[in-house]
């Protein structure tokens, strides 16, 4: 047997889906003409049932929907399937799902998380070393990779510098999460062109200290942090993370100092956010804890310190549903008993990526103002 490599020029499916209609909502197609049963199940409402038409075609239109980025996939015969019509894909932690965004109106959720005519910021993945953690497991001495956003402008004013948000993922997750799920280019590019928020550079790290990199880019094997007895990760990310601060301000042109320095998380990313702004008071004027936060009883000569270095936002955000409502929820209280000021946000909804990017969202505009 012989085969020819070449491009994938076939009309795949040649169906439209997902078909956004004029009224907002959404109609899905899949040709599966010796099928019995087919589902849509997605994050827009209860699982639809799935019509079969002419030529073996099923379809399904959901009601209007509001702006946002939706998830979803196909259920054929009982078997989860994705949808051969659309290229758009993320992936969470090791599920794949398709994906697409829906603006209503201009301005709404959806509308920050698509691409506009607007100037655009650059992505870079880059590489580093990080002698901290190499010394506190040998298993860590290889060299790791940071997403690194520069806004629009960069490279065009050669002695412009610029303050810096470092955000972090969550368990399972590593410096993909936050572009693909947070959809973080996005809101950024649109935030700044509309002078709602400062530009600035975004730095994501692989949160995990025992993983190099994102799967596909890394020479160790990718473990989610939940397989790991020690799914926080978190001391060894608070004693290297100099590590990283230290490699961009070597690398990229960064205004330096608290007053210029932010560091926000989600979950594990909010734990973590938080460890470092207790661990080092002075290093962070801007400190973000979405769906995760420390222990304030646990930590309170940390918690004085860093209010006594007078950071200038202390932010935590929630849903009411979250598992973890209940730690945001103490630390907020404890801020405000002992006058330190706090900024909370709670939304709808759980521990789900629809509400972190939506804290993103606030947050950015509140930074370096």
């Amino acid at each position: 047997m012989s085969a020819a490599a070449q491009q994938a020029l076939g009309p795949g499916s040649g169906l439209v889906s997902p078909e956004i209609n004029p009224d907002h909502s959404v109609t899905f197609r899949l040709r599966a003409p010796k099928a019995v049963s087919v589902q849509v199940r997605g994050d827009f409402g209860p699982v639809g049932q799935m019509r079969e038409e002419q030529g073996g075609v099923w379809t399904y239109t959901t009601e209007p929907l509001e702006g946002e980025l939706y998830s979803y996939n196909f259920i054929v015969d009982g078997q989860r399937m994705l949808d051969p019509s659309n290229v758009h894909l993320n992936r969470d932690v090791a599920t794949w799902t398709n994906i697409f965004t829906l603006s209503a109106k201009e301005g709404d959720k959806g509308w920050y998380y698509e691409v506009h005519d607007v100037p655009h910021g650059s992505l870079s993945y880059v590489w580093y070393n990080s002698p901290t953690l190499a010394k506190l497991n040998e298993k860590a001495s290889f060299p790791r990779r940071l997403a690194v956003y520069t806004p629009a402008g960069y490279e065009d004013n050669p002695k412009a510098k610029y303050p810096v948000l470092y955000l972090l993922h969550g368990s399972g997750g590593d410096e993909d999460a936050w572009l693909d799920l947070g959809r973080t280019v996005q809101i950024l590019d649109n935030l700044i062109a509309e002078g709602k928020a400062k530009p600035m550079l975004v730095v994501i790290p692989n949160g995990v200290w025992f993983n190099q990199a994102a799967p596909g880019a890394a020479i160790n094997n990718f473990q989610p942090t939940m397989t790991n007895s020690r799914s926080q990760s978190t001391a060894e990310v608070e004693e290297s993370f100099p590590d990283i601060m230290s490699f961009i301000e070597k690398h990229y042109r960064v205004a330096k100092g608290a007053a210029n320095t932010a560091v926000a998380g989600l979950s594990m990313g909010g734990r973590q956010s938080a460890a470092l702004s207790l661990h080092y008071p002075t290093r962070f004027g801007y400190v973000g804890m979405f769906s995760g936060t420390a222990d304030p009883d646990a930590n309170a000569d940390a918690v004085a310190a860093l209010f006594a270095a007078k950071p200038k936002l202390f932010w935590i955000g929630v849903g009411r549903d979250d598992g973890v409502r209940v730690s945001s929820l103490k630390m907020k209280d404890y801020c405000e008993a002992h006058g330190y000021p706090v900024t909370y946000y709670e939304s709808d909804g759980g521990h789900i990526w629809r509400n972190w990017r939506v804290y993103l969202t606030v947050f950015a505009q509140k930074l370096f103002k």
